[in-house]
């Protein structure tokens, strides 16, 4: 997907009107308090201020991981910074928000094509399958660091939004295993998959429950459990993905080993009934 990043003058221009939203293409998110908020495209804009000490906050769409990390996040630096600036890149950081979401942040001077300069920060925000980007822009260094605050824990809001066509649409590509998912068979188990990288599992064999709670990765198509207190080589890796059955209106996710046979998880949502599938 390609995206046209816009310059500081048409981030302003968007905040100047509109009303407090809370989710946009795949994300759901608050605003910091008395932000001036405004959708348009592929972004919604955050603003508050004017002149050079503005602060601009432009959150673009979530989108499904495609590839390694370094890869995708060079790709949204492309697509939301380098693709419309100059770029000079002061400082990298990286942190977890409270939700346990990764953060890849960028510290850099742009220019854009009239030579106007600015301070920003790019921030690509990376629950488990899902990526996308948040710009923080200012009109100099010192207006930047006090921006960064409220930068900061606006991106500390940010988690999947399950309501949108993004992860609903069966013609959409939805690539996260976040969610309730469950099988019913000889052995019924139920996974539930979390933004922050953790799962748990439940399983009925008969009448011997067992609860198992650890973590997972994602890398491309490869899913990787690793039970808590097992070493990390202890894991065990599935080729993983998901299809649509338009007969009942539901997704399933798909597990695969060359070991055993394809599990068929469904999601679980209150208000559907899933047909029960065998197991394995």
């Amino acid at each position: 997907m390609t995206r046209v990043s816009i310059g500081l003058g048409v981030l302003i221009i968007l905040g100047a009107t509109g009303a407090r939203a809370d989710s946009f293409e795949g994300w759901q998110y608050s605003a910091p308090a008395g932000y001036e908020v405004r959708a348009d495209g592929d972004r919604v804009a955050l603003t508050k201020g004017a002149g050079a000490t503005v602060c601009s906050i432009a959150l673009f769409e979530a989108r499904a991981v495609d590839g390694p990390v370094a890869a995708e996040t060079s790709l949204e630096w492309h697509n939301i910074v380098t693709h419309a600036f100059k770029a000079k890149v002061l400082k990298r950081t990286s942190f977890q928000t409270p939700r346990g979401t990764d953060v890849e942040a960028v510290t850099a001077r742009l220019s854009d094509a009239d030579k106007n300069e600015f301070s920003a920060i790019h921030y690509v925000v990376m629950p488990p399958g899902v990526i996308g980007s948040v710009l923080l822009t200012s009109g100099t260094p010192a207006s930047l660091a006090k921006c960064e605050r409220d930068a900061t824990a606006f991106v500390g809001t940010l988690a999947i939004d399950w309501s949108s066509r993004k992860f609903t649409d069966p013609e959409a590509r939805v690539e996260t295993p976040v969610g309730r998912w469950a099988i019913a068979g000889a052995t019924s188990r139920e996974y539930v998959f979390a933004s922050n990288g953790t799962y748990r599992c439940h399983a009925e064999t008969g009448d011997r429950p067992t609860d198992e709670t650890g973590t997972y990765t994602l890398a491309h198509n490869q899913l990787t459990i690793t039970p808590k207190g097992a070493k990390p080589t202890a894991g065990t890796t599935y080729t993983w993905g998901k299809r649509y059955v338009p007969q009942s209106d539901e997704w399933q996710l798909v597990l695969s080993t060359k070991k055993t046979t394809t599990r068929y998880l469904n999601r679980v949502h209150p208000a559907w009934q899933f047909p029960t599938e065998p197991g394995s």
